[in-house]
């Protein structure tokens, strides 16, 4: 039973620490950096600003919903900017999910070597994407 509490307390100050730092941590079924949080729901995620009481906005990708915390946790608004990044990822992601389809669907050869194509090119495009958000995560 002693070891329960310290284990607890012990929980206790580690987040209490983490709250104050702009590192990311789970807390039950959300992610938190700071003052920001971040929930999965059906639709996307979440992310709420706990200082305002207020959902800042929903977003496609997970990471687009930690880059766009992060920064306002540091104070920093490029919510718009990344918004951008995620409609050009999720333009690539429709477009795989489309030709990738398209291939398994088709009996012509030749339409399945376009759609391959295409589908390659989706996928550099939303990997070139998310490289760029992760200057915004890991910066």
């Amino acid at each position: 039973m002693t070891s329960e509490k310290l284990l607890n307390d012990l929980e206790e100050i580690v987040n209490k620490g983490l709250e104050d730092s702009a590192i990311p941590y789970a807390k039950g079924n959300s992610i938190r950096i700071k003052h920001i949080i971040i929930r999965k729901s059906p639709k996307g995620y979440l992310i709420y600003d706990a200082k305002e009481n207020k959902q800042v906005v929903r977003v496609y990708f997970k990471s687009t919903a930690v880059a766009i915390a992060k920064n306002l946790a540091q104070g920093n608004d490029i919510t718009d900017k990344i918004l951008e990044f995620e409609e050009i990822m999720l333009k690539h992601y429709n477009d795989a999910v489309f030709y990738k389809n398209a291939i398994k669907k088709s009996t012509d050869p030749f339409k399945i070597e376009i759609r391959e194509t295409r589908l390659d090119v989706a996928i550099q495009e939303s990997q070139r994407v998310r490289s760029l958000l992760d200057r915004f995560i890991f910066c």
